[in-house]
């Protein structure tokens, strides 16, 4: 079945310049400091919005295959997600991580992420870049709604082991999962809040994946909530 995949882009390119004001009076002679054999680019450089936009183009095609295939195990998939990338003078994905996310399947989540840290990406100029882009998933199947107070009794009993994946982590966790009618959750995907966060968001989407919720009825449910 084919789904739409509407897109929103961002990225953050260079910093802009700064004006030089001649001043009346005469300055005084700059004192010289010896930096050392440091490079002079500045920590983060700016990145061509066109050749970004080409390569997450480039990327499209196969983020839908990892979506795809993560519908054949959770028909239900689908939602919002901001794929974050810092990109080095090489051109090469130096973090990647999912900044917001509402898919609800870690697998899905991962494959995108090795996506975009395979890709070749355009070189910033002026020191590292960074690079941002929004996608919305239509679901094949439509879950039904469930607000996160629904599941906070069953979530907040984990909280120990849920605290355990996090290991020190400081910064806020959002998970989404599907609970199917019988109350088990069939997936789960974690945004993290930095790139710091995968592996603790790979723990965190197994502890959830093996809770057991009520039951939604004869669909299954999405909900979306804060890990506590």
């Amino acid at each position: 079945m084919s789904r739409a995949l509407p897109l929103l882009f961002l990225v953050l390119a260079g910093c802009a310049g700064a004006t030089a004001v001649e001043s009346p009076v005469a300055a005084p002679e700059p004192v010289k400091i010896d930096r050392g054999p440091t490079s002079m680019e500045s920590e983060i450089g700016g990145m061509n919005e066109d050749a970004v936009a080409d390569a997450f183009g480039a990327l499209e095609r196969q983020v839908l295959g990892c979506v795809r295939r993560g519908s054949e195990r959770v028909r239900e998939i689908g939602g919002h997600f901001v794929l974050s990338l810092r990109i080095d003078k090489h051109g090469q994905a130096r973090w990647a991580y999912l900044s917001e996310s509402t898919l609800g399947d870690r697998e899905t989540e991962k494959c995108v992420l090795e996506l975009a840290r395979g890709q070749a990406w355009p070189k910033p100029v002026g020191g590292e870049g960074l690079a941002t882009r929004a996608f919305e998933i239509d679901p094949g199947t439509e879950p039904v709604s469930w607000e996160a107070k629904r599941i906070r009794s069953a979530v907040g009993a984990a909280r120990e082991k849920l605290g355990r994946c996090k290991k020190g982590l400081v910064g806020s966790f959002v998970a989404t999962a599907y609970v199917s009618p019988n109350g088990r959750v069939l997936s789960a995907g974690v945004a993290p809040p930095s790139e710091s966060g995968e592996e603790a968001a790979d723990c965190i989407a197994r502890t959830i994946e093996k809770l057991r919720f009520g039951s939604p009825g004869r669909r299954a449910a999405k909900v979306t909530f804060p890990v506590p």
